[in-house]
């Protein structure tokens, strides 16, 4: 009580106090933070490489773009993660900061909930700043690299996707392919075996070597020496020819690529585009930094607890709402590429939706003093 009347009265050692506190708390987040960021991200690093393995086996990627592709992907896990481990980050130390009676006695001298949001502001605007940079014009960049390097290599790589000893699928699920040998420098392979599903039939293909040829801008394999044999499954017309050629398409790349135009594209582009589906992806390259901010507002509002409730329980209900925001960005994003809802509402109600709910839970936890105690700073 002593400490609490000597801060009342003395503007200078209260201001030396508090920026105290605040500075405790800036460090509290980011030390929770960047522990939930690397744990999470060494996690989808996992999944990251496993991912881009497979797309290597089915011959969507080269194999000498493998480190490259997964660096270029990590950037856009970064944009999920971060804003998901500062809101835990925050969300748990000021958690901590409850059970351990910490928060409680910076209560006692006089700080609400809403000084607490103003000792973390500046922390939040910087994790807010830099998520504009990483989504808006790091992302953008990345996957238009990584557009282009698919494409070069598209260009150079002979038989791209084809293993020896391994059967494999072609990108479209058309069937399945096998060669015993490859020699990439003379573009031949020997002893293949293949299966190709059409809508009403089943193509099964032998030869004894092949080579890789291009036509109007489509990779094909020549086969040669070898029988094709053609027939409904279930039924008994089939029919077996011998052939001295016979050609096969191997997987078109470019629509694999096509897939990152709207991503691929600057942020410029897209604030001068009138379509749809890019104009939404601006949205959706607003949300990462956005939700930031709506996250962080709940976690203040969700933040405070007593040693006496069950010790995880609010981080529950944190991860429960995240889930259901990114539910409501999805789904708000789907809608918009639909044209179901107005480019002006945008995703923007999403973040509103949690704004007012923070707003008026930390108004309810802080209550009357809150008023009371800026009134008495402001006397001072």
């Amino acid at each position: 009580m002593l400490f609490a009347h000597l801060l009342k009265y003395s503007p200078f050692l209260t201001a030396v106090f508090m920026n105290i506190l605040a500075n405790y708390l800036r460090k509290q987040a980011i030390k929770t933070t960047l522990v939930v960021l690397m744990l999470l991200f060494l996690l989808m690093v996992g999944t990251l490489f496993t991912s881009t393995l497979r797309a290597i086996a089915r011959g969507v990627l080269p194999p000498e773009l493998l480190f490259v592709e997964l660096s270029l992907r990590s950037i856009d896990v970064l944009a999920i993660l971060i804003p998901l481990s500062f809101y835990l980050g925050v969300l748990t130390s000021l958690s901590q900061a409850y059970r351990n009676q910490e928060a409680v006695i910076m209560h006692t001298i006089g700080w609400s909930i809403k000084d607490m949001v103003k000792a973390l502001l500046p922390l939040v605007v910087f994790v807010f700043v830099l998520m504009l940079v990483i989504s808006l014009f790091i992302s953008p960049q990345a996957a238009k690299l990584s557009k282009e390097l698919t494409t070069q290599a598209n260009e150079k790589i002979s038989l791209m996707g084809l293993t020896e000893g391994k059967f494999q699928k072609f990108f479209s699920d058309e069937g399945v392919i096998f060669v015993e040998k490859i020699d990439a420098e003379a573009q031949r392979v020997e002893n293949v075996f293949a299966n190709i599903y059409h809508p009403d039939r089943i193509d099964t293909v032998t030869a004894e070597y092949g080579y890789q040829f291009e036509e109007n801008k489509q990779k094909y394999i020549a086969l040669f020496n070898g029988y094709r044999n053609e027939g409904k499954p279930g039924g008994k017309a089939y029919q077996m020819m011998k052939f001295d050629r016979n050609d096969i398409k191997l997987p078109d790349l470019d629509q694999q690529i096509a897939a990152l135009d709207e991503k691929s594209k600057s942020t410029v582009d897209l604030l001068y585009s009138v379509d749809t589906i890019e104009r939404a992806q601006l949205h959706w390259r607003l949300s990462p930094a956005f939700s930031v901010l709506a996250l962080f507002f709940m976690a203040m509002a969700l933040a405070k607890t007593s040693h006496r409730e069950a010790k995880f329980v609010n981080l529950v209900v944190g991860l429960l709402a995240y889930g259901f925001m990114v539910n409501l960005i999805t789904i708000g994003h789907s809608l918009l590429e639909q044209g179901k809802i107005d480019m002006t509402f945008g995703l923007w109600w999403v973040y509103l939706l949690f704004f007012v709910y923070a707003y008026f839970r930390i108004k309810k936890l802080d209550g009357p003093e809150l008023s009371m105690s800026d009134c008495r700073r402001l006397q001072q």
